[in-house]
């Protein structure tokens, strides 16, 4: 596609001055296609500025999605090969439905520069203004018992922490059991849905989905959230922390369901959890009560004392901070 070979050069020179003869006789098109397909590529949240007389330069800040350049970043061998991109979608959960999993792939990722409907756990609604953040789905097609399943968001979470680190330099924390935090804020929120075989009551197959802020964060979740570009200052690094997700998400997803090695996933995660000796409100089957955190159990259930000296295990439940 004319408009990815053309963000490939300019993402390869970033900051550079190309001209769009060269890019032209590159792609040998005319420097009307480029032009139009420059156009077409500022409509997608790429800021590529047109230097009279001299050429095109991609910012250092533009931050546009793109399927050529995320894959020159991956390294992973399934999770990302297969991908979509959509401009905009209800949820990237819902696009990857409409598209039949059973026929997809494993590793099919669907990302989107904006949902209208981001979906959040509990049926919450998740922010994802156009061009604001990373919002995908990826299929997985695990061989695992559906008691399982919970363990796929554990996975998710470790390697999205991972990512952030390693392509932002930003630490960061995870509030059990899908959250991830920075500075008291909410920077991604993660939710895996799983379909069931009735038969076997194993799993057919599973969609994580993955929601990282990368800009300003809406003024209806101020108070609560946070972005990658609030807490860093940085900006145009949507192709990189996608493909820092995917690949950091093989390399766990992979331990838990071919090396076994659930107990290192689960220290990773443990280690990760700031809210262990934290205060919160526990909500479990139609109850709350407050109790304290005392960490996350082999099966990662949630342990919490509560206030008359109980240890509580929780599982599917919600905990809100103090």
């Amino acid at each position: 596609m004319l408009q990815d070979n053309i963000l490939t050069i300019l993402e390869r020179n970033r900051g550079k001055i190309i001209t769009g003869g060269a890019i032209a006789s590159r792609l040998d098109v005319s420097r009307t296609a480029v032009w139009k397909a420059v156009a077409a590529l500022r409509e997608q949240g790429n800021e590529i500025e047109s230097i009279q007389s001299s050429g095109y330069r991609l910012s250092e800040d533009s931050d546009g999605l793109n399927r050529r350049i995320i894959h020159d970043y991956l390294d992973t061998a399934a999770l990302g090969r297969s991908m979509e991109i959509a401009e905009t979608v209800s949820s990237t959960f819902h696009r990857m439905a409409q598209s039949n999993p059973h026929e997809l792939p494993e590793g099919h990722t669907v990302l989107a520069h904006h949902q209208t409907h981001g979906k959040g756990r509990l049926g919450r609604p998740f922010y994802s203004p156009k061009n604001s953040g990373v919002y995908m789905s990826v299929l997985l097609k695990p061989a695992i018992e559906l008691t399982e399943t919970p363990f796929l968001t554990i996975c998710a979470a470790v390697a999205v922490t991972r990512a952030i680190e390693e392509v932002c330099g930003l630490e960061t924390g995870v509030k059990w059991v899908n959250d991830v935090y920075h500075n008291g804020k909410k920077l991604c929120g993660i939710l895996t849905e799983a379909s069931v075989s009735a038969e076997m009551q194993t799993v057919d197959y599973a969609v994580v989905g993955i929601g990282i802020n990368t800009a300003a964060t809406p003024p209806e979740v101020q108070d609560i959230a946070t972005s990658i570009c609030e807490a860093t200052g940085k900006r145009g690094v949507r192709n990189r922390l996608a493909a820092g997700v995917l690949n950091h998400l093989e390399r766990v997803y992979l331990d838990f369901t071919r090396h076994g090695k659930k107990r290192e996933i689960l220290k990773a995660y443990r280690e990760r959890l700031f809210i262990i000796g934290r205060q919160v409100e526990v909500f479990e089957h139609g109850q709350n009560y407050t109790a304290t955190v005392e960490g996350i159990d082999n099966s990662a259930r949630l342990m919490v004392k509560r206030e008359n000296g109980q240890t509580a295990y929780i599982g599917a439940g919600e905990i809100k901070l103090c």
